[in-house]
């Protein structure tokens, strides 16, 4: 099975009797409904529903990893710790953990591999052995073609999650209790005041800065858009030098997109 090292996210531990109910009344996703080996998507969010970050969440026995933004994921914690109060809950980093994404899709918890549901991908977890960290361009265009978007210090907080497509990768349970921003991701769902969607588009340029606001040109309209996250596209996928896949949020689109406007530069680009 072949594992790329991932250095751009990192892990958590949680553990505890109360690990579970703790989980549950912080995330957006149905946490209770995992079985061991089980693997969920979820956002953390902020009171006014704004994703803080992607997580993806795995029960390992009576205990839960979770995997997030090496950039964000420190905060995270540190945020949670706040609200354990009298909750029987350990919670710590775990850096003994490289996080990893598995080429195989049919990875199986046994072999240390975690597959959110409806995922063709599996994300691991490996310690004490080397990994090459050469795959992990070819990893996030795997996730950014997916809309598997882990955020960061430029685009946390900026977006509630229907805006980044994250309802449709399983992170968001419209069924469960309250977690924080629960009222206003609801009521977004349920009132259709969602105006900005995920657009994944094939640009010709290198990766462009994520938070990067740009404009997009698009059956005779000029739609503003923020970038999400960019990665190269590989030669053996089609690519050719200088493109990218670009997630962007934006305004819902009345045709193709055909170009990107940047600063002062233009790109040519195409919807996915």
């Amino acid at each position: 099975m072949t594992a790329f090292a991932l250095p751009y996210l990192a892990a958590a531990r949680l553990s505890g009797p109360d690990a579970q109910t703790f989980l549950q009344a912080q995330l957006s996703a149905d946490v209770t409904r995992l079985e061991d080996g089980g693997a969920t998507f979820a956002c953390y969010c902020s009171p006014r529903g704004q994703v803080i970050g992607l997580l993806l969440v795995c029960r390992a026995g009576a205990e839960y990893l979770v995997i997030g933004s090496a950039s964000l994921l420190p905060g995270i914690v540190q945020r949670l710790r706040l609200f354990v109060l009298r909750a029987r809950v350990q919670l710590a980093l775990a850096p003994e953990w490289d996080v990893c994404g598995l080429e195989d899709p049919e990875a199986s918890a046994a072999a240390g591999a975690f597959r959110p549901q409806g995922s063709d991908l599996a994300w691991g977890l490996r310690s004490g052995g080397e990994l090459s960290a050469a795959g992990a361009e070819f990893w996030k265009e795997l996730e950014l073609r997916r809309r598997v978007a882990w955020l960061g210090p430029e685009t946390t907080e900026r977006f509630i999650p229907q805006m980044l497509g994250f309802d449709e990768i399983g992170a968001v349970s419209f069924s469960k209790g309250c977690y924080p921003g629960q009222e206003i991701v609801a009521r977004a769902k349920y009132l259709g005041r969602v105006k900005r969607k995920p657009l994944n588009l094939l640009v010709e340029s290198a990766p462009i800065a994520a938070g990067s606001a740009v404009r997009l040109s698009a059956g005779g309209e000029s739609l503003e858009a923020t970038v999400v996250d960019s990665a190269p596209v590989r030669a053996d996928s089609g690519g050719t030098a200088d493109q990218s896949v670009v997630l962007v949020v934006s305004p819902e689109a009345p045709g193709p997109v055909e170009s990107l406007d940047l600063g002062s530069r233009t790109y040519r680009c195409a919807t996915m």
